[in-house]
């Protein structure tokens, strides 16, 4: 049942209860009559019809039999065969009021709302039930787009009969939500609340309030976000697992403070078009080996369209590094991204991004040069669990790195995987605690022989990480993070083994 019906029950029961009141006096109930209307009051549908067709046979300008049996072909919402019944209900001597809002909504569930909005005028004029006729006049408005129309139909229906508030206030959320008033729509959604917070239709206002909630902080236009963390790092230079490579090499584990911050602003320009720009900082400051203290600065342009159940975005942009407060990396990049929804609980993911890498320190020699481009593409899959809170993604990622240096160019083949756990499917207690496991693979075929090893080098690097995170408040969480790296190659200066210890905090406004 169409939520933008909830009402016609509680007005078709008000018809029902009258209905017998609005009969004649001379007009005698039949048995037979009187038996299908029983059929129909509890429920059964198919018999009510027969008995009442019979009823409807026996007198057939009985507008009570008509009454009854639109009735229950507008159960059965079978509509176009309830509407002549209902029109005898409304024509025939006596009238029976109540069978006009029922008439009404047949039309209305039609979508024939030209002839909805003549029978409401009629009633109009002769004073029918001006709250329901009301009310059911903001509906046509409503289908006709009309929000603000119906928003003002609907706060009339409310003055004139107040006992139709939740309902109206109801209604009157949907056309907010319509018109893209969220604020508006929650006010409104939250009125259904506390008029009735144990009823059906709170129930339903009450989701609405949680997701238009969760909207609204998705997409306000500006947000911040800040993470302060010490590291500790048993490797930070990369020494080699060789100790014969590394005998010159002493110092080469250290604490470092951690911070990044963000900026973006994000606009959406219609229903299918939007953009937002990211600022990213971040400074990595070493307690004593100096000098791979690293500052990064991010700039992003990210347009997106929007469509029924996909989106493509163009994040692009420009990355700068500087190590030892000396300009070590500039490079621009642009990049594409599809995603789109299958069914409820998968998405499918499709990536491709360019980047221009300029090292700007002098190579030892022009082999090492790393400066070049590189072109990647990717292929992922999600699947989401618990109400959409922890998803497990699979990706498969290949790339290619020309460089002007002959040592440095590759061909990469990379399989990763991710899992996180909402510590809500362990148990509630543990609803503000979050796990996220990272599993990676990086095969990286470098495409020519080494000048100074002679030979084709072939690394193949393992990455296992896990983030623990507890939300301390509504956007302040702690985090833990563990990362181990090995990679294997078969030049032994370049093979080595890294664990990153982490702990911080991150505030989101």
């Amino acid at each position: 049942m169409k939520k933008s019906t909830i009402a016609i029950i509680a007005l078709t029961l008000i018809s029902i209860s009258i209905a017998l009141t609005c009969q004649a006096a001379e007009e005698k109930i039949s048995a037979v009559l009187e038996k299908g209307i029983g059929q129909y009051k509890h429920e059964n549908y198919d018999e009510a019809l027969i008995t009442l067709k019979s009823a409807q046979s026996e007198a057939p300008q009985s507008s009570l039999a008509a009454y009854y049996l639109g009735l229950t072909y507008k159960q059965l919402q079978d509509y176009e065969q309830a509407i002549p019944h209902l029109k005898d209900a409304v024509t025939f001597s006596p009238k029976i009021k109540g069978a006009l809002p029922e008439l009404v909504d047949c039309y209305y569930q039609l979508g024939k709302l030209e002839e909805a909005k003549t029978w409401i005028a009629e009633a109009q004029t002769d004073g029918i039930r001006p709250a329901q006729m009301t009310f059911l006049k903001g509906l046509i408005l409503l289908k006709e787009e009309k929000w603000e129309d119906a928003i003002e139909t609907f706060k009339e229906a409310k003055k004139l009969d107040p006992a139709m508030a939740q309902t109206c206030n109801y209604q009157i959320g949907i056309a907010y939500l319509k018109g893209k008033k969220i604020s508006d729509a929650q006010k409104a959604f939250t009125e259904v609340v506390i008029t009735d917070p144990s009823s059906n239709m709170a129930n339903f206002a009450n989701e609405y309030v949680s997701t238009l909630s969760k909207r609204r902080e998705a997409t306000k236009p500006f947000k911040f976000a800040f993470n302060a963390a010490w590291q500790y790092d048993d490797n930070v230079i990369l020494k080699p697992d060789d100790s014969a490579m590394a005998i010159d090499i002493s110092d080469k584990a250290d604490s470092r403070q951690v911070y990044t911050a963000s900026g973006e602003y994000s606009h959406m320009f219609n229903d299918w078009l939007g953009a937002r720009a990211l600022y990213t900082f971040y400074y990595a400051k070493q307690s004593n080996l100096g000098f791979y203290d690293t500052v990064v600065n991010n700039f992003m342009i990210q347009p997106t369209v929007y469509m029924q159940n996909a989106l493509i975005t163009f994040p692009s942009g420009y990355s700068h590094t500087l190590v030892n407060d000396k300009a070590y990396l500039s490079s621009p990049y642009a990049s594409g991204v599809y995603s789109v929804m299958v069914g409820d609980s998968n998405m499918g993911n499709l990536s491709v991004v360019y980047k221009n890498e300029d090292y700007l320190w002098t190579p030892s020699i022009p082999a090492e040069n790393r400066d070049g481009n590189n072109l990647a593409g990717s292929l992922g899959w999600y699947q989401f669990f618990a109400d959409k809170k922890g998803f497990l993604n699979l990706r498969y990622a290949l790339d290619k790195d020309w460089t002007r240096g002959n040592n440095w160019e590759y061909l990469g083949n990379r399989i990763s995987t991710t899992l996180l756990i909402p510590g809500s499917t362990v148990h509630s207690f543990l609803d503000k605690f979050n796990l996220t496991v990272t599993g990676d693979i990086f095969f990286q075929d470098f495409s020519n022989s080494n000048t100074v090893y002679n030979v084709c080098r072939k690394d193949t690097v393992y990455t296992v990480s896990t983030l623990a995170s507890y939300k301390i408040f509504k956007d302040a969480e702690i985090q833990l993070q563990y990362t181990h790296v090995v990679d294997n190659s078969n030049v032994s200066v370049y093979q080595y083994t890294r664990n990153v210890y982490s702990a911080g905090v991150e505030i989101k406004f």
